[in-house]
């Protein structure tokens, strides 16, 4: 299994029109819930271990033997540690204020800058920044704020492996490489 056939199965764990329907609520009860996209991800990662797909998974993964930093999640595919952090990004409604998703790309705690700065430096393997984002961004919008993130994280590179215009109208899943720029 390569990282795009594990991002294949996400893909198509996350894109059932049952996991769309309750996507679809969670946008209509105005919140995140990080913890079931987890849940579903751990379901998933076991039964892709059982099928022998991939080769080792763990939750809360060490990312080096003396850090003690964690990672969400660490994935064995192809003899490479693939490191997950994963955020939920609601952009909507939320108690009578709008949210937009650009709360979440800046340098600070909010959002999604300290899995950037921890996956960017890794010492092996490849880092993804793994974005659940209800409901889809307009893709134009998500472009322009992309960019823009970009350069304000500068020197560390952002690469999207994921297309936003491909997705349903409820989710987009993002799958966002870091890599240290310098």
């Amino acid at each position: 299994m390569s990282v795009d056939d594990l991002f294949g199965a996400i893909d198509d764990c996350f894109l059932d029109s049952s996991k769309l329907e309750k996507v679809a609520a969670f946008t209509r009860a105005q919140r995140q819930v990080e913890g079931w996209f987890k849940g579903e991800l751990i379901y998933l990662f076991d039964a892709l271990l059982g099928e022998n797909r991939i080769s080792t998974w763990e939750p809360e993964a060490k990312l080096g033997d003396s850090s003690r930093k964690r990672c969400d999640f660490v994935v064995g595919v192809d003899g490479t540690p693939v490191f997950l952090e994963l955020k939920a990004l609601y952009h909507g409604e939320q108690r009578a204020a709008r949210f937009g998703l650009d709360i979440y790309l800046y340098k600070d705690d909010v959002g999604i800058w300290g899995d950037v700065v921890k996956l960017a430096g890794l010492s092996q393997g490849v880092g993804y920044n793994l974005l659940f984002i209800y409901p889809r961004p307009d893709p134009d919008v998500w472009a322009r704020q992309i960019e823009t993130y970009k350069r304000r994280i500068a020197p560390i590179n952002l690469r999207e492996a994921s297309r936003v215009g491909e997705y349903p109208p409820q989710l987009y899943i993002c799958k966002m490489e870091i890599e240290r720029g310098d």
